[in-house]
């Protein structure tokens, strides 16, 4: 008669430098023994990886952990466990709200939290010291097998004034080159074709150790390993530099430009505890489109922050417009506890911020729709995902334009495995901003 191996399974919110977390923690509990099981099946534990940045994201994570627990009302799961940014904002708050939570634990030490899971030890969260992974820590994968993620470093230095980042994640530290490599070594014999990398600040990368930014160091470095795509995600646009817009040069490297502008309007930027403004982001756009002509832009904007005027508002979509940003989403602005955008005054009325953030959203929605347009009948490749859920023998995936869930698919009418490095593909047409393509 065998023993039963325990089992867990996850529920991984908000971005994907959570999904890496979670991968790492995953790791941890395999090592020690658990085993990791779809979120479909009844599993022993429930380990809610929680996310915590702004109102609507607390939201979903509190939803996630109701779910949780009715599972552990109602099937054979035994244990629920909630981590992440929630957990190491509102700790205190969830024990207390949800006693039924069999441990609460933060974003740091995941191998305590892989202990007490595995019952091996009973200690209580501890939030020092700040936790960064690196290449000897195993890993499970959630994501495709021809795709994944490394986080080349924690925390930020930011110090943006309506985010909580810096509170929950600590200060901004960096991986080494030869960490990233070595990790990286391993996803490429494991198959994967697409490499991104992600940071709360990747333009940052490497400056705390005393001098410039190491991430030209960094691509040129990963570029011989044999990626198909190397994807650079979360640039501060104030932050970047010519050496690190030459560095996207470098073979395999995306002319992906991830920019989190946020506003442009300089009084706004100002309160924000950001840099620059419309004419200096125009500029920043306009020289990475001079030196590649097959650059896209990702960015990010904030509605109705403390103050926006009608004007300043305007001055945004404006600029939104007359760039052509290819993607960008717009938030409206999420007061957060002990940050100090709370307690400025100016606040907009709901309605007023949802009419704001549709309106840009509309502008969004027509600049990807002139770029869809743009690339009718062009060729490119495509890393496929899995079959299509709207049509049979068809594939779902990405083209090098779209980064992982934020930008949309690429459906290929052909069944490719979702192992496959990208493959050439000609564009045909899209609907409901899916692009449609068929295989060369």
């Amino acid at each position: 008669m065998t023993s039963h191996q325990t089992t867990v399974s996850f529920t991984s919110l908000g971005c994907f430098k959570n999904t890496v977390d979670t991968e790492v923690l995953g790791g941890m509990l395999t090592s020690l023994g658990l085993r990791p099981v779809s979120p479909y099946e009844d599993a022993d534990w429930i380990i809610v990886n929680t996310c915590g940045f702004i109102q609507s994201a607390k939201e979903e994570s509190i939803d996630e952990i109701l779910s949780a627990l009715e599972k552990k009302e109602n099937s054979t799961t035994r244990h629920v466990a909630v981590t992440g940014c929630l957990s190491e904002r509102y700790g205190q708050e969830l024990k207390e709200n949800f006693p039924q939570l069999d441990v609460v634990w933060g974003v740091n030490d995941p191998l305590g939290l892989a202990r007490f899971i595995a019952g091996k030890s009973r200690e209580t969260y501890r939030r020092e010291p700040d936790f960064l992974y690196d290449h000897t820590h195993p890993r499970i994968i959630t994501t495709p097998p021809n795709t994944s993620f490394i986080k080349i470093s924690e925390g930020c230095d930011m110090k943006c004034s309506f985010c909580a980042i810096p509170m929950i994640r600590g200060a901004f530290r960096s991986r080494t080159v030869d960490s990233v490599v070595q990790e990286a070594v391993g996803m490429r014999e494991r198959g994967v074709a697409e490499l991104n990398l992600i940071s709360q600040n990747s333009t940052h990368f490497g400056r705390d150790r005393g001098g410039e930014s190491e991430l030209p160091l960094l691509l040129k470095s990963l570029s011989p390993l044999g990626f198909d795509w190397i994807r650079v995600l979360y640039l501060m646009p104030e932050a970047v530099t010519p050496e690190i817009i030459a560095g996207f040069h470098t073979p395999h490297v995306l002319p992906y430009f991830d920019l989190p502008f946020q506003h442009v309007s300089a009084p706004l930027l100002k309160q924000m505890n950001r840099g620059g403004d419309s004419a200096s982001h125009a500029a920043l756009i306009s020289r990475i489109r001079g030196e590649f002509p097959d650059a896209v832009i990702r960015s990010t904007f904030i509605v109705g922050f403390p103050g926006e005027t009608e004007s300043q508002f305007n001055e945004l979509c404006d600029f939104a417009l007359n760039t052509g940003i290819e993607h960008f989403g717009a938030f409206a602005f999420s007061p957060e506890e002990d940050t100090p955008a709370f307690d400025l005054e100016g606040r907009l009325d709901p309605e007023e911020l949802v009419q704001r953030r549709e309106t840009l959203m509309d502008i969004s929605d027509a600049n990807l729709e002139a770029f869809n347009q743009r690339i009718q009948s062009t060729t490119t490749h495509f890393l496929p995902a899995g079959p299509s859920p709207w049509e049979s023998g068809a594939t779902l995936g990405r083209i090098a334009s779209q980064a992982p869930e934020v930008d949309g698919f690429t459906e290929i009418h052909a069944d490719l495995p979702a192992t496959s490095r990208p493959i050439p593909v000609k564009i045909t047409g899209y609907r409901q901003n899916i692009l449609q393509g068929v295989t060369q």
